[in-house]
């Protein structure tokens, strides 16, 4: 009976062993895909934050309309914002009237104090973020916004003529460094 029990006395050893490495395995896969969740979970509250600010910046179009961009009128209305990703790396400029706290009558104005506190608020709550918006009311404002992502390390791809509306959903303008996402939207008020 002894020669039995030292025969069996490790093989329970080596059974242990195999369990604690498979149970190892496991918790690396549960690590790794917890990971993936943080990081689709990042991009999901981004894409969350640009549908409101979207939201947002036609709203504001609309209450004022006399300050809209308009056909023929060329690049005047406050509510147009051209400059590059490099050139909005600094925090955008406060407009020349505070209209929280001055009643603005001018559309004009009010039209700057919207756009600056706009832009604010997209710095504020996107990585880096910075935007784009050229048209008009009446073929549409089309409105590019951007941010930093840190899970994207990929060259986004540039806008051009011809894409697919999958593509130009997604495009960013030329020369904006890697790893910013770009989304594009076409707004009528």
């Amino acid at each position: 009976m002894t020669e039995r029990r030292r025969a069996q006395s490790g093989v329970t050893l080596i059974e242990v062993l195999v369990s604690i490495l498979i149970l190892g395995l496991a918790m690396i896969s549960l690590a790794g895909l917890q990971s993936y969740t943080v990081k689709y979970q990042m991009g999901s509250a981004n894409r969350s934050v640009l549908a409101m600010l979207v939201s947002d910046y036609a709203e504001r179009v609309r209450a004022n309309m006399d300050a809209a961009p308009v056909a023929g009128a060329g690049a005047q209305s406050p509510y147009l914002f051209s400059a590059d990703w490099n050139g909005q790396q600094d925090a955008p400029k406060a407009a020349g009237t505070d209209c929280a706290t001055e009643v603005c009558a001018d559309a004009q104005a009010l039209a700057q104090w919207d756009m600056a506190n706009w832009r604010q608020r997209v710095r504020e709550s996107l990585p880096q973020g910075s935007v784009q918006v050229s048209g008009d009311v009446q073929n549409g404002l089309n409105l590019t916004v951007m941010w930093q992502d840190n899970d994207y390390s990929a060259t986004p791809p540039a806008c051009a003529a011809g894409q697919s509306p999958a593509d130009a959903r997604q495009c960013c303008p030329s020369q904006v460094p890697k790893g910013v996402r770009c989304a594009n939207f076409v707004i009528v008020p």
